[in-house]
This record gives C-alpha cells, structure tokens and sequence, in this order.
C-alpha cells in the first residue's frame, strides 16, 4: 500500500514512494504450497536465497517492490511475466480475462479490488478481519496465476528475451536531447 496513487505516478514511483508498503507477500516454490510472510515476521531466508525463475503476473510490479521496498535484489532475468506469457498465446493480459479465456480450473476472485481500495489507498483500513481476507486473496491469486501459466504454452527463449530487453529499457529511460 501506498499514500502514492499508482495509476497516476506509475509502478516505478509508486515501489520508490518512502510511504510504500508491503502488506504481505503471499508464494509458493513450483507445484508446492502456497505460503504468506507478513512484515512482523522475519523474511523468509528460502525467497531471499531464491535463484532460479521468478513467476508473475505483470511482474514488474513484484520486481520493483523486491528492489526498492524489500531491498531483495534478484536478477532482472529472473522474472517470467504471465501478462507477457498471456499476450504471447493471444490471449488477454489480465489474470481475471485470461483465467477465463484459458479454462484453467482457478479464476481470479474478485474481492481483491475492493479489498485494495480498502486496505491499501489512502485512508487505509487496519482491520484483522480485512487483513485475513486479503491473504486469502493474495493466496488465490498465486494458486489462480500457476494454474494460467500452466495452461498455456510457455513463452520462447526469444519471448523471454525480448521480455527482459523491454524491462531493462523501461529501467534505463530513454535519453532525449532536448
């Protein structure tokens, strides 16, 4: 959550905002578990040490939060987005479109939004109630977002490069002469 509105200032402003966030980080490694750290706990040591593909849906949102609110620094190359993955196999990039127009058996729930407005845009709501719910969501979404990726085919190593070529670009800005 942010006092920064993301749609108005972008993902890099919104994971550099000094009032940003992380509620909690809901996971899982391959077909295992799905599991949640909150920020009263201490950070799981099995994510930070993590070296192999890092699987998001628009992952540049995770990446960007990893690098400037959790100060983990995992490779640029790491990430496999599943928007990209989505758009690569024609279909739509939102989770909750392509679940659809994949057929896979976990939908995205669609309590998340109102959640979001409630728990993480300003004035936030600090209620236990709201938080259990937003873990549960934020848990779904992983279970939700494995199932996709799993029902499409995956992106090509020239996919994949081009992914990370745009991400590095996005990263860098382009220079202008003004």
């Amino acid at each position: 959550r942010s006092e920064c509105d993301l749609r108005a200032h972008g993902v890099y402003n919104y994971a550099q905002d000094a009032t940003t966030d992380v509620l909690c980080m809901s996971y899982a490694f391959g077909d295992g578990e799905v599991q949640t750290w909150v920020p009263t706990e201490p950070f799981p040591e099995d994510v930070r040490a993590w070296q192999g593909p890092i699987y998001a849906h628009n992952a540049t949102f995770e990446r960007l939060i990893f690098w400037y609110v959790l100060q983990v620094n995992f490779d640029l190359e790491q990430f496999v987005c599943t928007a990209a993955q989505a758009r690569a196999n024609c279909a739509p990039g939102s989770l909750e479109d392509v679940g659809r127009f994949s057929g896979a058996s976990m939908k995205k729930d669609h309590r998340g939004a109102q959640l979001i407005r409630l728990m993480c845009v300003p004035p936030f709501k600090n209620d236990p109630e709201l938080m259990a719910e937003m873990i549960a969501y934020c848990e779904q979404d992983v279970r939700a977002m494995r199932a996709i990726s799993k029902a499409m085919r995956p992106l090509s190593a020239d996919e994949l490069a081009d992914y990370h070529v745009n991400e590095r670009i996005n990263d860098r800005g382009v220079l202008v002469d003004v």
